[in-house]
């Protein structure tokens, strides 16, 4: 009868259909999952203050320091895709506001895998509001320690201070406790330093440990205690990114340090916005 014969091709359509649809969610599935060949490096124009975000392979996303404001969110919003509300890993280097005050605007939107901080003393409303959240949220913390590797799918973050466990120890100086840290990304690497200053950069040469990076993130946003010569020649970078706000009133980055990056490619958010790398398994292109 006519009205089978059509019954039957409708059927034929919707197995054909349905077919074709599970291939391409198969398809996705594997393409999402693929790893990926490539990681950008992001260092956002926050005003006065830093965060550095990292796009890695497998769609794994790490933050380094949120700025001073939720200014972070619009950033994060323009570099995530659509429906991804997770942040594999937060790094706190340190808790002053400029550096912590985003991080907890993006604690409260997005799911997060896990923190990575000093988990030293602070009594500040900010901090003790951050530590709050992340007992609330459940988020796993790890305190950070010299020797600790985190390792994402191609993507390495090696921690190089502080050298001993510091949480919940009152220290002298947040910005010399900072956790510092190198991201190597096949023959890349890039390192940071939140607002390490003499001592701490002395420490870490005194540790005989490996600071050579292609790419520096300047510590303190150029203030005149830190980048000092011996520790950029032990570093031997070959871009310097420094992370500042424009006409700030700390007067960052000081004439002293540019003076010592003389030699170096020397990039400025107050200048220049964002300042975002590609890198590849061999080297890292500037693509802002």
């Amino acid at each position: 009868m006519i009205w089978l014969k059509i019954l039957k091709n409708k059927i034929l359509w919707l197995v054909l259909g349905a077919l074709v649809l599970a291939d391409f969610f198969i398809w996705l599935a594997i393409f999402e999952s693929a790893p990926a060949s490539k990681i950008k490096a992001d260092f956002f124009d926050v005003g006065q203050g830093s965060a550095i975000f990292l796009d890695a392979p497998g769609g794994n996303q790490v933050l380094i320091d949120g700025g001073p404001s939720d200014a972070i969110l619009t950033k994060l919003g323009e570099n995530l895709p659509l429906f991804d509300r997770k942040i594999e890993l937060l790094v706190l280097t340190h808790s002053d506001a400029d550096h912590l005050d985003g991080l907890i605007e993006v604690l409260k939107k997005y799911e997060i895998g896990a923190v990575l901080e000093t988990g030293a003393e602070d009594g500040s409303a900010n901090y003790l509001f951050w530590r709050e959240l992340l007992k609330e949220k459940n988020v796993p913390v790890i305190y950070a320690c010299l020797g600790q590797e985190i390792k994402i799918d191609d993507l390495e973050i090696k921690i190089l201070a502080p050298a001993v466990k510091i949480a919940g120890q009152s220290q002298k100086s947040a910005n010399n406790s900072s956790v510092v840290g190198k991201i190597i990304f096949g023959e890349n690497s890039i390192l940071f330093t939140g607002d390490a200053e003499s001592a701490e950069e002395a420490q870490l040469i005194l540790n005989n440990i490996d600071l050579k990076s292609d790419i520096l993130a300047v510590g303190h946003h150029g203030g005149k205690n830190s980048s000092n010569t011996d520790f950029l020649a032990s570093v031997a970078a070959q871009t310097a990114v420094i992370q500042v706000g424009k006409n700030n009133r700390y007067g960052h980055p000081a004439q002293e340090t540019l003076a010592r990056l003389n030699g170096l490619e020397i990039l400025r958010t107050d200048l220049s916005g964002d300042i975002e790398f590609e890198c590849d398994l061999k080297e890292c292109q500037r693509t802002d």
